[in-house]
């Protein structure tokens, strides 16, 4: 294990899931207006993966910054573009997910959301 893994692991299975539950019950907005749950589907397992991230929104399109990502596998289902779904501001939404910055260190993923209807 790496060293500085311990904590970050410990977050990842109690704090994360505190999050989750609170991004989907109704008192969402105490928080969801920096945090939003991102579902993302396993290219080899096909399973849904849903998480808390910080985003930005500027319209139609949403910016995740992927911090620490060598400790993190969700956003690798995104290279080359992928669907997602993200409940922002309690309202599920759709969108194409794309891994960018990768070459320069920036990583983040930019989502581009479906119209609304």
């Amino acid at each position: 294990m790496p060293a500085g893994h311990a904590p970050f692991a410990l977050w990842n299975r109690s704090g994360n899931q505190l999050v989750r539950l609170l991004l989907a019950s109704p008192l969402h907005s105490l928080v969801s207006g920096r945090l939003a749950l991102i579902t993302v589907t396993g290219r080899r397992t096909g399973r849904e993966h849903t998480l808390p991230v910080a985003y930005k929104q500027d319209g139609a399109r949403v910016s995740i910054p992927v911090m620490w990502p060598e400790r993190k596998l969700w956003w690798r289902n995104l290279r080359g573009g992928a669907p997602v779904k993200l409940r922002l501001r309690g309202v599920d939404r759709t969108g194409q997910g794309q891994v960018q910055g990768e070459e320069d260190g920036e990583l983040g993923v930019a989502v581009l959301l479906d119209p609304v209807g």
